[in-house]
């Protein structure tokens, strides 16, 4: 009797294909980087055909059921046993070298040319830097469960940046205080996201150039504390992050606020000193998420959720009111509270450690340094009242672990070696809480004494010698830099020069420029020759600096040798020796073909078009702009305008802007509306910057609504512009609202409406609270002063500015209403916090106030620790 039919299905079986038969298509080898993605390829390519059809497909060679088992299971196998199932699979042979290839991927360790790799997904989160937790009863597994973030979901989040990297590469830095959670939110999004990538923990900036010069697919960068990884010639530079971000890695990283906000600040002033510029480059690189030091409301409701479903960490931590959860999780109370609560020598121990540690040491902090620092913590009896033993019982106390997590010092291990100490490091809450408490205070000439005694780190005697100098205490900046010169430091010889210039001690400067140079011969860092013909040149020996530059040019690398010619071009000009110059510069130019500089070439053409020389310098510029050098498009535009060229110069615009010149795209639209709108043609501007701005790219339209504002207002059409300004600042991020409510502030203050203008101003720094932008602080204490409501513009400078901006605008404002002594009292305060820039502040004030003596012997010999 025949068997009866199957039932009938709502899905008929799909058909399967027979052993031997043509591969499906979609199944890519080169997708394959892991063993898992290798045994799913594997089982795709099988495409529902049974073991037994695979073995019959290669007679008379034999692959077992078995063998195919393991295969699909493990995808470990022989290049023979490989090749066997792809012939079963019916895959062509001249495609066979590229499922070899994927085999040698997945079945690598590590990448060829890197070490120290691992797996995503097997890298521990604590050595990553996520903190310690803190010990509650019941609590279970080293860390507790992970609440989920508001910026985990969000579309414009931590995990879509994250996600769009791991599409085409990108950089993703995570912005916050200390202990708000930005280690393990990133750690979260890759474990999430990209699981089987390899994942890099560089220790320097050196491993990081190494893994560029290797670029593996699918690696990730660990950057936790971007600022180790920053800073003079062997710091991590865009160039390297570049390359990465091309062979297509993630780069994560996280940095505290003040530290950012410090890298891509912009020079206030034209030919202000930039001492940023390199880490700017980069930042600008970069998608930039901000973490709050506490939790939203829907962030604490699942944190609740976590805790009601057993975690007792979270429990605990939601029972703090002063501390947001992720602070509480990693023992910051407990902390403060052991800060707060020390005897006057552990204070002092503890105090040294915190000062020391915001003067820019990094290293491990000695017992000698501490032991030596301390003593300028404690008044007289108490130094007399002090044990024997009041260090170790002080180092004790500071050191204890607190709630088993972190301690307020935490002994740190010398390299490679088991219970041998290098010294001590400051907890980060703690120092970020402390180190603010104690901004304003005078560090302690013991302090400064045992940092020159014990500082032994080249890196950690430049960053200190940076921070007495930024004092005016001279007597600790120049040991400290010649200790790190004589250690090996890059950086310390041009600083050094740069104070000894300062204080008028000019062939002391040009000798440790020059002792530098020669020790290093062809490795002397190219900058030192650029310090050295700058310095020359403002002493008037020109031709003593052009050797200097000749010199170099040829031997330096690319990175410094368009700064050099530029240099020699500039000097050689201011000789009258404009022919020289060209010929430097061409030189240059022409030797690195479409690599060149760009910024030579504007050089260039400016200096052609001072000799009159117009055609030649338009030339120059359309080469570049050829060459596919989209700023040389509006220099172009500029020089044109200058000549009274307007056609040309419109043509170019347009050109350009049809191209796709998204880089610069905003910048020429703009030149475009302004070059419209003198020839009388305001509608064809308006509409211009109408176009750009409803484009869609948000960037563009934050800059050019401020420009479309001031063009309707030139015009009368003021509600017009206020509209514009209002729509941007609804539409847009605190990042970009705050320049725009300057900007409408600013057009409602000429139009005679004040009380508006500072109710603009106003709301958008109440709205900011302490991460509003210091730049409207400045608008509005201006507007207020001009009113003539001075204390209220002082009040607001107080409250809402910080370092040298708080310092020389609050400076000039009690300068201007005669209240002298209070203006140097202010920047004395803030330089004993070490604020950049003060000092010359400060003995400009001076000047201008007839104090001329006061203020050169500031300049010449500086201040003494104690004011």
């Amino acid at each position: 009797m025949p068997a009866h039919p199957p039932p009938p299905s709502s899905q008929s079986p799909r058909p399967q294909p027979s052993a031997g038969e043509p591969a499906p298509r979609g199944v890519d080898p080169a997708s394959v980087h892991t063993l898992p993605e290798l045994a799913a390829a594997l089982d795709a390519l099988r495409a529902g055909r049974s073991y037994a059809d695979l073995g019959k497909a290669v007679r008379p060679d034999r692959l077992p059921s078995s063998t195919v088992s393991d295969l699909l299971k493990t995808s470990r196998c022989t290049v023979e046993t490989l090749e066997l199932f792809l012939r079963a699979c019916g895959v062509r042979r001249e495609e066979w070298s590229a499922w070899r290839a994927a085999r040698e991927r997945a079945l690598t360790d590590v990448p060829p040319g890197l070490s120290g790799l691992v797996r995503v997904a097997a890298a521990d989160p604590r050595r990553l830097g996520v903190h310690a937790p803190i010990d509650a009863p019941g609590a279970i597994g080293d860390l507790p469960i992970y609440v989920p973030r508001d910026t985990d979901s969000d579309p414009s989040g931590v995990r879509a940046l994250v996600g769009r990297a791991a599409e085409r590469g990108g950089l993703v830095v995570l912005v916050g205080g200390s202990s708000v959670g930005k280690t393990r939110c990133a750690y979260e999004a890759i474990r999430q996201l990209v699981p089987q990538w390899w994942l890099l923990h560089p220790g320097e900036a050196e491993q990081v150039r190494q893994a560029a010069a290797v670029a593996p697919a699918r690696l990730v960068v660990w950057l936790d504390e971007l600022q180790r990884y920053l800073g003079g010639p062997a710091g991590l530079a865009a160039a390297t992050v570049r390359t990465l971000l091309n062979s297509g890695c993630i780069l994560i990283a996280t940095i505290w606020p003040k530290r950012h906000d410090a890298y891509v600040a912009l020079p206030r002033e034209t030919g202000e000193s930039d001492p940023y510029a390199v880490e700017r480059e980069l930042l600008d690189l970069a998608d930039v998420i901000r973490l709050g030091s506490s939790f939203s409301p829907a962030e604490r409701e699942r944190a609740q959720t976590v805790a009601q479903a057993g975690d007792r960490r979270i429990a605990l931590a939601l029972e703090s009111a002063d501390y947001g959860l992720t602070q509480v999780i990693a023992a910051a109370p407990q902390l403060v509270d052991r800060w707060r609560g020390a005897d006057p020598y552990a204070a002092a121990v503890l105090n040294a450690a915190i000062d020391a540690t915001r003067l820019g040491v990094e290293s491990p902090l000695t017992a000698d340094l501490l032991r030596d620092a301390a003593p300028g913590y404690c008044d007289a009896r108490q130094r007399a009242d002090a044990s024997g033993n009041w260090f170790e019982t002080a180092l004790a106390y500071a050191t204890k672990k607190l709630n088993g997590a972190a301690a307020a010092l935490a002994p740190i291990a010398a390299p490679g070696t088991m219970g041998r100490l290098a010294g001590y490091l400051v907890a980060d809450y703690l120092q970020q809480h402390a180190g603010q408490q104690r901004r304003n205070l005078k560090v302690t000439a013991t302090t400064w004494q045992a940092l020159c005694d014990n500082l032994t780190d080249p890196g950690d005697q430049t960053r200190v010698g940076r921070a007495a100098r930024d004092r005016l205490l001279y007597r600790y900046a120049e040991p400290l830099y010649r200790h790190a010169i004589d250690a090996g430091g890059e950086d310390a010889a041009g600083l050094l020069a740069e104070l000894l210039e300062e204080q008028g001690r000019v062939e002391e400067a040009v000798e440790v420029l020059r002792a530098h140079i020669d020790a290093e011969g062809d490795d002397a860092d190219g900058w030192l020759a650029w310090r050295l013909a700058g310095l020359l040149g403002r002493q008037g020996r020109v031709e003593e600096a052009v050797e200097v530059l000749r010199a170099h040019i040829d031997a330096r690398g690319e990175d410094v040798a368009w700064r050099l010619s530029g240099q020699l071009a500039e000097l050689l000009e201011r000789q009258g020796r404009a022919e020289e110059a060209i010929e430097v510069l061409r030189t240059h130019i022409d030797a690195e073909g479409d690599d060149a500089d760009g910024w030579l070439a504007w050089r260039l053409a400016g200096l052609l078009e001072r000799q009159g020389r117009v055609e030649e310098a338009v030339e120059v510029l359309r080469i570049r702009i050829d060459a596919g050098d989209e700023d040389d498009a509006w220099r172009l535009v500029e020089l044109l305008g200058r000549q009274g060229r307007v056609e040309e110069a419109v043509e170019v615009l347009r050109a350009r802007i049809d191209a796709g010149d998204e880089g610069s795209a905003w910048r020429l639209s703009g030149q475009l509306a302004g070059l419209l709108e003198r020839q009388g043609r305001v509608e064809e501007a308006v509409e211009v910057l109408r176009t750009r701005i409803d484009a869609g790219d948000e960037d563009d339209a934050w800059r050019l609504s401020g420009r479309l504002a001031e063009l309707l207002e030139r015009q009368g059409r003021v509600e017009e512009a206020v509209e514009v300004l209002r729509t941007r600042i609804d539409a847009r991020g605190e990042d970009v609202a705050w320049r725009l409510s300057g900007r409408l502030a600013e057009l409602l203050e000429r139009q005679g409406r004040v009380e508006e203008a500072v109710e603009v101003l106003r709301t958008h720094l109440d709205a900011g609270g302490d991460d509003a932008d210091g730049w409207l602080a400045w608008r509005l204490a201006g507007l207020l002063e001009r009113q003539g409501r001075v204390e209220e513009a002082v009040e607001v400078l107080r409250t809402h500015l910080d370092g040298e901006d708080a310092a020389g605008l609050l400076a000039e404002l009690l300068e201007r209403q005669g209240r002298v002594e209070e203006a140097v009292e202010v920047l004395h305060t803030h330089l004993d916090a070490g604020d950049e820039d003060v000092a010359g502040l400060l003995t400009r004030l001076l000047e201008r106030q007839g104090r001329v003596e006061e203020a050169e012997r500031l300049r010449r010999f500086g201040r003494s620790a104690d004011g």
